[in-house]
């Protein structure tokens, strides 16, 4: 698909999701590309009327070159590249987030606070369209802002074909955490239906009591989300058939993952929000303010855009959901096979019963994840704190990818396990566990439940990422 930029409002979750997993492209409208080329005007007006005032990074140097005006051949110079911005190396970024954070990028050029020219932007936006993306690496990004990533993403391609602030306006801010937020929030979509789904084939497949899930708990425990757990959990245990329900209490981890994805529901809505907000926002320093804000000619303000006030909190609270509920998914397994009638006693031989050993190993990779990803207090001189966005956000993939291999665990656990004892689940639960047992056949051998696995996998997530290096 090909969008059409027009204006803010168009850099939505949707279009992010678009370009960075489905290949999409985009371009500026033409009223956009005018707009953009209007503000570049403001900005070299002003530019040119302060040019022996120390205006950050367009008519000085970055870092400690702040202190000094360029002189004139220093400031052509300084005005055809991106200033320096340190290396890395190691892992490089998947596609898909560079192709992010080009959407991230746009955010300062459409709001008029980064003053490209229009055939720049294009240019940026032309990235998309490359069968090969410049590689981004994904670790030792310890800096203020988003200056090394950005540095790697448009050097090689804009080094000398630069004009005045274009540099700086492509490299300081904090695009790369806007995508990483964004990036998370899209992948978080995926998991929310197929947890209570799973949940509930776990439930069936212990009989726990339909109690627990009582339509009165959605006003008594007085939380939107919750709420909207517990009634779809509910409903996809209507209807079942030749179920013998406990007479007593199931174990905790049933009566208490309604809520645990309840909160789960509220902090993937939190993501949602505040990516969004993120790609739509200024950040870069120093943002031009145009002179209808600061009259006459505007003004130029150093500021701390680069710095994200939510990525890194946001991504460890996913982090930290994400490796709550693999640990009640833990305790579920082991529940279904241990459970009086359970797996265990109902498999000839502990095949598919044995995999709850690997379900434990997952959620212990997701807890060790789950660590906060605070401010750095090891850089020195001016830039003496430094952001750990990336970081944040590949803590947040391995506890989602290990999400995602307890619930299929799980899954399987519980369609072999309501199938053994031949109890019918209903509606869109039947189906649910008839797609698994088709995937995963009960008798299948332990020889083949590697691939197995990965295709159950891939059926609760079409979109799964591939396991990645970082």
């Amino acid at each position: 698909m090909h969008h059409v930029i027009s204006g803010i409002d168009d850099l939505t979750l949707d279009l992010f999701d678009d370009v960075t997993r489905r290949n999409a492209t985009a371009e500026l409208s033409p009223q956009l590309a005018d707009k953009i080329d209007m503000r570049r005007g403001q900005f070299l007006s002003f530019v040119q009327g302060n040019r022996n005032t120390h205006l950050y990074g367009i008519t000085t140097r970055h870092h400690v070159g702040a202190k000094h005006i360029l002189d004139f051949d220093g400031y052509d110079e300084f005005a055809s590249r991106l200033p320096a911005s340190g290396s890395t190396f190691g892992e490089k970024l998947p596609d898909r987030l560079v192709r992010g954070i080009v959407v991230a990028r746009l955010a300062d050029y459409i709001n008029g606070t980064g003053c490209l020219r229009s055939t720049t932007v294009a240019r940026i936006l032309d990235l998309l369209t490359r069968q090969e993306l410049p590689k981004v690496p994904a670790r030792g990004n310890g800096e203020p802002g988003d200056i090394i990533p950005l540095g790697y993403l448009f050097r090689e391609v804009f080094n000398g074909s630069l004009e005045v602030g274009e540099g700086m306006a492509m490299i300081n801010g904090s695009p790369v955490a806007a995508a990483s937020l964004a990036d998370a929030a899209v992948g978080s979509r995926d998991h929310v239906k197929t947890l209570e789904r799973t949940f509930a084939l776990a439930a069936f497949a212990v009989s726990a009591p339909l109690q627990h899930f009582d339509q009165q708990f959605e006003s008594l425990w007085n939380d939107q989300y919750l709420a909207e757990s517990v009634r779809n959990i509910r409903g996809y245990l209507k209807g079942a058939e030749g179920v013998g329900y406990l007479a007593y209490q199931a174990p905790v981890s049933f009566r208490s993952m309604p809520r645990v994805l309840g909160w789960f529901r509220r902090t993937v809505s939190t993501l949602e929000e505040l990516g969004s907000t993120a790609l739509r926002t200024s950040s870069n320093n120093p943002a031009f303010i145009g002179p209808k804000e600061a009259p006459p000619f505007g003004a130029v303000l150093s500021n701390g855009g680069y710095h994200s006030p939510y990525a890194s909190p946001a991504l460890d609270a996913l982090t930290r959901s994400y490796a709550d509920v693999t640990q009640m998914l833990a305790a579920l397994t082991n529940q279904v096979m241990e459970m009086p009638g359970g797996l265990l006693s109902l498999e000839p031989e502990s095949e598919v019963s044995t995999l709850y050993h690997v379900t434990r190993g997952w959620a212990e990779e997701a807890r060790a994840a789950a660590t906060p990803s605070l401010i750095s207090l090891g850089n020195g001189g001016q830039t003496d704190t430094g952001t750990l966005d990336l970081l944040a956000w590949r803590k947040s993939n391995e506890a989602s990818q290990a999400l995602e291999a307890a619930c299929t665990v799980l899954a399987v656990s519980a369609a072999h396990t309501a199938e053994r004892k031949n109890i019918k689940a209903a509606g869109e639960l039947a189906i649910f566990q008839e797609q698994i047992l088709k995937v995963f056949p009960v008798g299948t051998k332990p020889v083949e439940f590697d691939q197995r696995l990965t295709d159950v996998r891939t059926l609760l997530y079409p979109s799964a990422r591939q396991p990645l290096s970082v």
